[in-house]
C-alpha cells in the first residue's frame, strides 16, 4: 500500500464522520426515549382512581456511582380527606324514627282533623311526630326541612305521592306557617291548595 492511498479514498475520514453521526443519533434517541418514559411515568402516577388515596409524584436525581445522575420517581401517598361530601349533595336518609316531624293544617277554612290525620300517616310509617297544629293562617302545601334533612323530606314526599320538586323546600323561619315548630326537622303542611291532602 502506498502512502496516501488510504487518504485518497477518504476512508478514514469518512469512517470517523459516519461514526460521529451514528453516535449523535444514538444519544438523541436515548434522550428522547428518556423524556418519553419520564413523562409517561409522571402522567400515570398522578392520576388517582375515585376513592383512592391522593398520590403526589416528585422526581429527584439519584447518583449511579459513576458521577452521572439517573431520574428516580418518588411517590408520596397521603390519606384521603375524611369529609367526602361535596356542596350540593344530600345527606343520607335517616331512620324515620330519628326524624321529628310536625303536621300542620293550612287549609282555609280550616278542615278539622287534617293535621291529626297527617300525623297518623307519618306515625304509621315510623316517623317521630310532634303534636299536630293549625297554621297561623291559610298556607300552601309544603314539606319544609331544616338543614341536613332534605333527603328525609324527599322521602316523605314520595310516601305521600306528591312531587318533591313542587313541595319540598328549606325551612325559612321568617316565612314559617307556624310560630312554634316544636324543634321539628321536617314540617308537613296540608295546604289550602289541595296538593297535599288527607
Amino acid at each position: 500500500m502506498t502512502a496516501g492511498a488510504h487518504d485518497a479514498g477518504g476512508g478514514f475520514g469518512r469512517s470517523a464522520g459516519a461514526n460521529a453521526v451514528r453516535g449523535v443519533a444514538v444519544i438523541v434517541a436515548a434522550v428522547m426515549l428518556g423524556f418519553f418514559l419520564m413523562a409517561r411515568g409522571i402522567d400515570d402516577s398522578s392520576v388517582a382512581a375515585p376513592g383512592d388515596s391522593d398520590t403526589t409524584s416528585t422526581t429527584a436525581p439519584a447518583d449511579d456511582g459513576a458521577g452521572s445522575t439517573l431520574a428516580e420517581s418518588t411517590t408520596i401517598t397521603t390519606a384521603p380527606p375524611t369529609d367526602t361530601s361535596t356542596p350540593g349533595t344530600l345527606a343520607p336518609q335517616r331512620n324515620p324514627a330519628e326524624v321529628l316531624t310536625l303536621a300542620i293544617n293550612g287549609t282555609d277554612p280550616t278542615q278539622g282533623g287534617a293535621a291529626g290525620a297527617m300525623r297518623d300517616i307519618l306515625s304509621a310509617n315510623n316517623y317521630a311526630v310532634a303534636d299536630p297544629k293549625n297554621a297561623d293562617g291559610p298556607a300552601p302545601s309544603a314539606i319544609l326541612y331544616v338543614e341536613g334533612y332534605e333527603s328525609d323530606a324527599i322521602a316523605i314526599a314520595a310516601l305521600l305521592g306528591v312531587d318533591a320538586a313542587v313541595v319540598v323546600k328549606p325551612f325559612d323561619p321568617a316565612a314559617s306557617p307556624i310560630a312554634d315548630t316544636q324543634a321539628s326537622q321536617v314540617i308537613v303542611v296540608v295546604g289550602n291548595d289541595g296538593v297535599i291532602a288527607v
